[in-house]
């Protein structure tokens, strides 16, 4: 989870890659950017690595054990030294799989990637982590935080039913109240917003798939969306109807 200046918020999930081999590096944070909601950092040292954590929280880490200043298991012990990472997923890149058991026991680490990587085994083993770090941080703790000209303004996420765009700004509507944000796109708005929940519906409005109570499907109209106990509606355009019924059929 990243704060940007002005309390913008990413809800985002952080993986620290550390290879010191630039096109083994490049081809691992490319296999990587295949997942969504995911913020990938990189380091081509130990020491650069431990510098980043100075700069980014961090939620999993990936770690060559062959580095160029220290090891990588000189780095893991190092990691496991700053208090919010003890416990830290952790999985090491090698071509020695015989250093299993002592990082197993030494540094709790997760798993082992075996060079040469398979894009298909790889993005299993990180998706898998990656549920059960989003599990440990759950929507509703997540805010939107927004600093306006007389007050900072806090939202739970999932408080959040629809937003709506007008002129230059975004109106965001949530279970008890409403509120316009000056000065915002719906395009940033979206990258604001975890996209497992979030979607477009209209060049208007994004809507959180979660609080839908009913979608009510008109022919040649735009279709409404309600909300549970909500006097205002969201619309869908025709070019996001496949969409949206795909998402909230799954």
């Amino acid at each position: 989870m990243i704060y940007l200046s002005k309390g913008e918020f990413i809800s985002m999930t952080s993986i620290l890659v550390v290879e010191d081999h630039d096109l083994e590096r490049k081809n691992l944070i490319q296999m990587l950017q295949a997942l969504e909601d995911v913020q990938i950092v990189e380091a081509s040292s130990g020491k650069k690595a431990l510098h980043l954590l100075q700069q980014h929280p961090i939620d999993l880490f990936l770690l060559d054990i062959q580095l160029p200043d220290l090891s990588g298991f000189t780095l893991a012990k190092q990691i496991r030294l700053i208090p919010e990472y003890e416990f830290s997923y952790m999985i090491f890149i090698t071509t020695h799989i015989y250093y299993q058991l002592d990082a197993f026991k030494s540094f709790h680490c997760y798993d082992f990637i075996e060079k040469p990587y398979k894009k298909e085994e790889l993005l299993t083993l990180i998706k898998k982590l990656l549920r059960g770090i989003r599990q440990t941080t759950p929507l509703q703790k997540q805010c939107l935080t927004f600093e306006l000209p007389d007050y900072v303004l806090k939202v739970p996420i999932d408080d959040i039913f629809f937003i709506e765009s007008r002129l230059k700004n975004c109106i965001l509507h949530t279970k008890n109240w409403s509120e316009q944000i000056p000065n915002i796109t719906m395009k940033k708005m979206l990258t604001l917003l975890p996209n497992h929940f979030f979607m477009q519906t209209h060049r208007s409005y994004i809507v959180n798939l979660k609080n839908i109570s009913q979608i009510e499907k008109k022919s040649r109209q735009p279709w409404t969306i309600h909300f549970p106990n909500f006097p205002l509606q969201a619309y869908v355009s025709n070019t996001y109807k496949k969409k949206l019924l795909e998402k909230t059929l799954l």
